[in-house]
């Protein structure tokens, strides 16, 4: 049988907005490190999605766990060009292939 994870997006109103429209589980937070520490336990989680902003104001070590949890994995969306190659990076770091290889 298939595993199926859940998405979780958490952050700000603005940033959340899209996600809850959409149909995916979100959390408003401007205190997210209680949030990340416990997604982080949770088997049933798969991605977390954040913002640039939003993972700032995570403590220094639950943030470094987040950013480096193969699952769930954790995205971090960003307004600037280098958010592309950081979401690239954490994709082929949860598939172990990478996509983009010529």
């Amino acid at each position: 049988m298939e595993e199926k994870f859940k998405i979780i997006a958490v952050g700000s109103t603005e940033f959340i907005m899209g996600f809850k429209l959409a149909g995916v589980n979100a959390i408003e937070t401007d205190t997210p490190t209680p949030i990340f520490e416990k997604l982080l336990k949770d088997q049933e989680v798969g991605i977390i999605v954040t913002d640039d902003k939003t993972i700032n104001l995570v403590d220094e070590k639950v943030k470094e766990n987040a950013l480096e949890s193969v699952k769930p994995v954790t995205v971090v969306l960003s307004q600037d060009s280098s958010g592309q190659e950081a979401l690239q990076k954490m994709i082929k770091k949860s598939l172990g292939v990478d996509l983009w290889k010529d």
